[in-house]
């Protein structure tokens, strides 16, 4: 009963918020320059092509210059676009001197309208085996590679808004509402990415800003290739966090949604629709979603879910510790 009620309140809501039309925020990006970090791959490199499509000057920002290189060429082949376009700039965003050498850059270019934190990484594996230098690569890219990028930026961020909408752009993940088991150190920079999102939203409040915090699912990149094959914890992500490699969304998709939920300023955007539909009523928190049906419909959903979870907590304990057990039974 309570699944489908769950079911029935989903498909309502999905109909509805498809009927309304918001107003846009950004209305196209035709013109506007667009920044995005880990540009060379993956989402940054599908946001970038995407961009492109739509009009938008776009520079380009990554660590390994020849990657870099690669990909600009790829995209002028793709797009036969003017490479006027295109800006490439070699940076370490968890490097402040060096990230901020290339935001002025880009701004002496041209002023940024959306700015896009992509770049992140990943290791996987029971957190005691983590190595030292990869925690500390994680959280040196993934949080402070993103608070980098935007302190650096943020003073002329907010004087080009006076005459013009600007977007900073969180690339979080599912992780930011629920977790990735296997990835503690990587669970713990997504969820500190929502609160300072948050946060930031409500100090820009005066201005003509918006923060998106964009949280796809598993997308198949080079990401997804540091996925451990480790037996144990593979088990033990498909039941704690949903993982499917053959089910991941492709890039060009979270690209595409992620940009039309920027346009419409829309704070919290998932790529996953049934999946990121659910963990937004669970994990949103005390934001309030950007409409008032969505804040209905979501407050309908919350009792079915919160039931669901309680009753599956056993039950996925229990699976867990069967995986534990019947991969160390030797030991």
């Amino acid at each position: 009963m309570i699944l489908a009620l769950l079911v029935v309140t989903l498909g309502v809501s999905f109909l509805i918020l498809r009927r309304r039309k918001k107003p846009y925020f950004i209305a196209s990006f035709a013109g506007k320059h667009v920044l995005i970090t880990g540009a060379s791959s993956g989402i940054g490199l599908a946001l970038s092509k995407k961009s492109l499509q739509e009009g938008a000057f776009v520079t380009l920002v990554a660590r390994n210059s020849a990657k870099l290189e690669q990909a600009a060429g790829s995209l002028l082949k793709d797009l036969q676009c003017s490479p006027d376009r295109i800006l490439t700039k070699v940076a370490d965003v968890g490097d402040y001197a060096s990230i901020a050498r290339v935001m002025e850059e880009a701004l002496a270019w041209r002023p940024i309208d959306v700015l896009m934190c992509n770049a992140g990484v990943t290791r996987t594996g029971f957190f005691e085996d983590v190595k030292l230098k990869d925690i500390n690569s994680i959280v040196q890219t993934n949080l402070l590679g993103a608070i980098y990028t935007v302190h650096a930026s943020l003073p002329s961020l907010k004087q080009h808004s006076r005459t013009h909408p600007v977007c900073i752009v969180f690339i979080a993940s599912l992780a930011s509402l629920w977790l990735f088991y296997g990835s503690s150190v990587y669970t713990g920079t997504k969820h500190a990415l929502k609160g300072i999102a948050e946060s930031l939203a409500l100090e820009l409040l005066p201005f003509n800003m918006r923060v998106n915090l964009v949280c796809p699912g598993f997308t198949e990149s080079p990401m997804l290739d540091d996925v451990t094959t480790d037996p144990e914890l593979v088990e033990g992500m498909k039941v704690a966090s949903f993982y499917n490699r053959k089910q991941a969304q492709s890039a060009e998709e979270v690209a595409e949604i992620s940009i039309a939920g920027i346009k419409a300023g829309s704070f919290l955007i998932t790529t996953t629709p049934y999946l990121g539909s659910l963990l937004s009523v669970l994990g949103r928190g005390l934001v309030p979603a950007d409409s008032l049906v969505k804040n209905i419909l979501e407050a309908i959903a919350c009792v079915p879910l919160r039931m669901i979870t309680f009753f599956s907590a056993g039950e996925l304990k229990t699976k867990l510790v069967n995986i534990h057990q019947k991969h160390n039974s030797s030991s």
